[in-house]
């Protein structure tokens, strides 16, 4: 007579290397799980010829849940501490802890669970083998999980005052940017003006320098005109504030690009950019950029 729970037997001593699969059920213990849902324990076995399958307790037809489950052989003490209540020996046992405890967009039941993960995490410093690696991922698909549903509920609870303030941005919003535009236009002429009289000034204080600089060479006395008067630091209008008049010194191109790079090379900034730049290029498919070094690590998404 035919050992019925063979196949089982073989998939769970080798669950990598599952032998041929078909369409027709085989007797065993099993696990499966909706979408990122929690994993369900699975009974699946034959009773006066008929198959019957129970997922965490309840009955389901077997040939539905066959497929789903037929790639996850457990125990029979894994299905049995799982059938309690007691969840599965690989659990990260914060996220045990939370299994059953639904707290919706509860948001002091959705803080105390994440100070609860954030002690969790502590275990999880260094990743030391894939049993490790796989409470840790259990730990981080429930935080996201939280994250997600603390973003929603933020997102419902802000949408009618971001509606209202698009509907008041929409009536003062344009006249507000209309002021403004001709104000900085305003600006920018008495800015020109302002530098027109500063440019003077100092085209003045030269010749004044040079007609001294000339005199003092020819053994003359010194008799240069007087200094220009200074700007004035203030534009009065016969309305509303005045506006100050100050000096800022400005660059107005790059000459040699790299005396510059030269000059400015230690600046942590400019070295965050270039190392963002050079991450970019790399991540475009880049692999000919000198003066860095890349090495392949794993990623999680």
């Amino acid at each position: 007579m035919a050992d019925v729970w063979a196949w089982w037997q073989q998939a769970l001593a080798n669950p990598k290397n599952i032998g041929p699969v078909t369409t027709t059920p085989e007797w065993g213990y099993y696990k499966t799980r909706f979408k990122n849902g929690p994993w369900l324990p699975v009974a699946i076995w034959q009773k006066d010829g008929e198959w019957m399958a129970l997922r965490d307790g309840k009955p389901v037809p077997a040939d539905e849940v066959w497929t789903y489950c037929c790639g996850h052989p457990i125990t029979v003490e894994a299905y049995e501490m799982a059938l309690t209540g007691n969840g599965w020996a690989d659990d990260d046992p914060t996220v045990a802890s939370m299994i059953g405890h639904n707290v919706g967009d509860d948001l002091e039941a959705i803080r105390d669970q994440i100070a609860s993960a954030s002690i969790g995490a502590e275990a999880y410093t260094t990743i030391t083998d894939d049993e490790m690696a796989g409470k840790a991922q259990s730990l981080r698909a429930r935080m996201n999980e939280l994250a997600g549903t603390a973003d929603k509920k933020r997102e419902a609870l802000k949408k009618p005052h971001l509606e209202a303030g698009k509907a008041i941005d929409k009536d003062w919003m344009p006249v507000i940017k209309d002021a403004k535009a001709i104000a900085d236009a305003l600006r920018r002429e008495i800015e020109a003006y302002q530098t027109l009289k500063l440019l003077e000034q100092r085209r003045l204080e030269a010749e004044r320098r040079r007609e001294e600089e000339a005199a003092r060479r020819a053994g003359e006395e010194v008799v240069a005109p007087p200094p220009p008067p200074p700007i004035e630091d203030k534009v009065k209008g016969t309305y509303g504030r005045a506006a100050s008049v100050g000096v800022e010194t400005v660059v107005a191109e790059v000459t040699d690009q790299d005396a510059l790079y030269q000059y400015m090379r230690d600046r942590p900034e400019l070295v965050a950019c270039l190392t963002d730049l050079a991450r970019r290029a790399v991540k475009s498919g880049r692999t000919d950029i000198p003066g860095i070094r890349t090495e392949e690590r794993a990623k999680i998404s």
